[in-house]
């Protein structure tokens, strides 16, 4: 190892601290650490998992697993993309003022508490299709930008289509440079876009609600219905 990777977590460190975890019987500790990667596909972690402050110079790839607690993410820095599709999460998802610097996918996944974002940046798009959040969605002051890679461009797009969201969707003053598609979602509670700008569409074609849709000052391209 060299003297600008020794203190850079590898996979096995990381295996080596869920083990340590169990025996101790705590929760899975990587706050403020520098990971190369972190891939646990289609893996049971049986508590808490914590990477507060952490920062990842890969690829988050969790699919398909299930995590037994709380996913601690806030102030996070991914230099990949992030992946939790088909996953399962017993608690709550923090990612408030994470940076990733590629998409997120957490395409039919089950989350039994809160998606929290709040002042999140991602770059690329953040994908909830068919997800089911038990809870709130909470996007304040998100931000989604355009992503280009190799010539090409994926725009910051939110997807919702056919998600279940059993609480409120709060999207105030985000910044989305794609659009919004909500189509045949069905949201619980409220909807608030009040003071978020979208470059691009608003789709609400089909989406199902049982709380009030507020777009006071709502920025939008176009509104699909």
């Amino acid at each position: 190892m060299t003297e600008g990777t020794k203190n850079v977590l590898g996979q096995a460190e990381i295996e080596e601290e869920i083990r340590n975890a169990s025996l101790e019987d705590r929760e899975i500790n990587f706050r403020g650490k520098i990971l190369s990667s972190f891939n646990l596909r289609k893996r049971i972690i049986e508590r808490n998992l914590n990477l507060e402050a952490a920062i990842i110079l890969g690829d988050i790839s969790l699919e398909e697993s299930i995590i037994k607690g709380t996913f601690v993410f806030n102030e996070a820095v991914v230099r990949g993309s992030f992946s939790f599709n088909k996953g399962i999460l017993r608690g709550d998802l923090n990612m408030d003022r994470s940076k990733i610097r590629g998409a997120v996918n957490l395409v039919e996944a089950k989350i039994a508490g809160s998606l929290n974002f709040e002042e999140a940046e991602i770059s690329g798009f953040l994908s909830l299709a068919k997800a089911e959040v038990r809870r709130n969605l909470n996007f304040q002051r998100i931000r989604l930008n355009d992503a280009y890679h190799s010539g090409l461009v994926i725009k910051g797009d939110l997807y919702l289509r056919r998600a279940s969201v059993w609480g409120n969707l709060d999207l105030r003053d985000a910044f989305i440079e794609g659009g919004i598609d909500m189509t045949k979602a069905f949201i619980g509670g409220g909807i608030v876009l009040a003071g978020a700008e979208i470059e691009e569409e608003l789709v609400l074609k089909d989406l199902r609600t049982k709380g009030k849709i507020v777009l006071d000052n709502t920025k939008y391209k176009e509104k699909i219905k």
